[in-house]
């Protein structure tokens, strides 16, 4: 159990840093660098990782995408929530996203996105991972959902520097648990703050609600 951790923290870690060597990796992980060499060679034949030639580092390979893929388009959420985001995205003309909530409830991770087919688009989420401390709207309303805020909390973004604008609402499970978050984003122009009070967050309270409802929830 001891080493299938280990690999788990080296893969963990390469997810984090992008790219790594053998030394970096010991060292930040606290592991013996012998260990580490054997785990990312294990890896490297299962194509879960894969070495750079020119600077011999290590980062995550096909196979993690493949994995990552098969959850994602296997699960239950993922499955039964895709209709009511293309439903969402039809009625705002914007990207709309779907975010899960680990199961150790410290990170939020896109599953599932349907993108405008405005020509401006904001930067893609699918695949990321932020910390539920973080300003993304799907993090914030899950955090206060977390926190006991009762029903299907609203929160939103608002990012000048980068120009993006979002709101999120939060999916509830068959118990009435956090699960995930339905969320819509938009470049700042087209998405102010007084629009996504009076017209989006209505629309995303019902897709959450939406959502919930197929996954059981009866409250």
């Amino acid at each position: 159990m001891k080493a299938l951790e280990k690999t788990l923290d080296v893969l963990d870690f390469l997810m984090e840093r992008g790219i790594a060597g053998v030394t970096e990796i010991s060292n930040e992980l606290n592991l013996n660098k012998n260990n580490v060499f054997r785990i990312l060679v294990t890896l490297e034949e299962h194509k879960l990782v894969e070495k750079e030639e020119e600077t011999e580092k290590y980062k995550l390979s096909t196979g993690c995408v493949v994995l990552g893929y098969g959850f994602i388009h296997k699960h239950p959420l993922t499955k039964l929530s895709i209709p009511i985001l293309k439903n969402l995205r039809f009625k705002l003309g914007e990207t709309i996203n779907l975010a899960m909530l680990d199961d150790k409830q410290q990170f939020v991770i896109y599953i599932a996105s349907e993108e405008t087919i405005k020509p401006v688009k904001v930067k893609p989420r699918i695949g990321r991972r932020y910390g539920i401390n973080s300003p993304v709207s799907s993090a914030k309303a899950i955090k206060k959902a977390l926190r006991g805020e009762a029903g299907f909390v609203f929160d939103h973004e608002y990012d000048d520097k980068n120009g993006v604008s979002g709101g999120a609402c939060v999916i509830r499970d068959y118990k009435g648990r956090p699960i995930a978050a339905v969320e819509v984003l938009a470049p700042l122009y087209r998405m102010p703050l007084s629009k996504i009070e009076s017209d989006i967050k209505p629309l995303l309270e019902e897709a959450a609600l939406d959502i919930s409802l197929t996954l059981g929830y009866w409250d």
